[in-house]
């Protein structure tokens, strides 16, 4: 038995369908399999979170050359069981973040000038857990 729909119903429906498929085309991509991958960046306002879980630090990644402003509160979060570590590079900033603990900067650039600063765990770099951002102004 066919269910029967009024057609100010079924234009609601395809009218919000559209509305939902249009936004989220703007920012992403759909592959041939219909899985769809949706670019959201960063906030630029708020603090930036590092989350440091299995031997990797989040929104860091070394490839994307994430920009910081030194006016905005940073925040290493160890989301993990395991104890971890946040290194500067080239810096005498060295913390060791126990499970549950965060760091907590209220302005980044009170602690980094503008620049580039790669990040590893002392820990747990032999299992490629670093990182890249750059602070700006």
């Amino acid at each position: 038995m066919k269910a029967l729909r009024s057609p100010v119903a079924l234009l609601a429906i395809a009218a919000s369908v559209v509305a939902c498929s249009s936004a989220a085309t703007t920012t992403g991509q759909t592959n041939a399999n219909g899985d769809r991958v949706v670019y959201r960046p960063e906030p630029r306002h708020g603090p930036f979170v590092v989350v440091a879980v299995d031997n990797h630090f989040h929104d860091i990644h070394p490839v994307d050359r994430t920009r910081i402003s030194g006016s905005r509160p940073f925040v290493v979060e160890n989301q993990g069981r395991n104890l971890h570590n946040f290194t500067v590079v080239g810096t005498d900033v060295s913390v060791d973040i126990a499970p549950g603990h965060e760091l907590l900067w209220s302005h980044l650039g009170d602690h980094l000038q503008p620049g580039v600063y790669h990040v590893v765990c002392v820990y747990h770099a032999y299992l490629g857990m670093t990182g890249l951002f750059v602070v700006t102004k």
